[in-house]
């Protein structure tokens, strides 16, 4: 059998198992063998720096989303405060100004729709945070 013959058909279970290698057998210190090395080496230099990058990214991504959720959650409490005024306000310029009186069916009528607000900005600040949806109405 001629040698090149013979590399292929009598390598052992332990070269062949190799990903990516070549039948032959490489001899350590020569200069194929530092060569790849080294392409090795840079390859996984490469790969270990774009993982670093892309976790970085990541971080960064998740700090950003963090600090739009805390203004939108202070934005949410400012709205519910303006809320409760302009409410307060109608009730009393509704009551007295115009001579109209709300019967307790209609406030309790709108209070109940108030509390469907609530109900939804609550799950909404639930989900924000990403805890589950408590139902504390119920």
């Amino acid at each position: 059998m001629s040698p090149k013959m013979e590399g292929l058909s009598g390598e052992s279970s332990e070269e062949s198992s190799h990903s990516g290698m070549s039948s032959r057998r490489i001899v350590k210190n020569t200069e194929e063998y530092r060569k790849r090395r080294e392409r090795n080496n840079q390859a996984v230099k490469k790969s270990r720096l774009k993982t670093k990058k892309k976790t970085q990214e990541m971080v960064d991504r998740v700090t950003q989303l963090r600090n739009e959720n805390e203004e939108l959650e202070e934005n949410i409490k400012i709205l519910n405060k303006e809320l409760g005024l302009l409410k307060g306000l109608f009730l009393e310029h509704a009551g007295n100004a115009h001579g109209v009186r709300l019967n307790e069916a209609e406030l309790a009528r709108m209070l109940d729709e108030d509390l469907e607000v609530d109900k939804g900005v609550a799950l909404l600040m639930n989900l924000s945070q990403g805890s589950s949806p408590q139902n504390k109405w119920n």
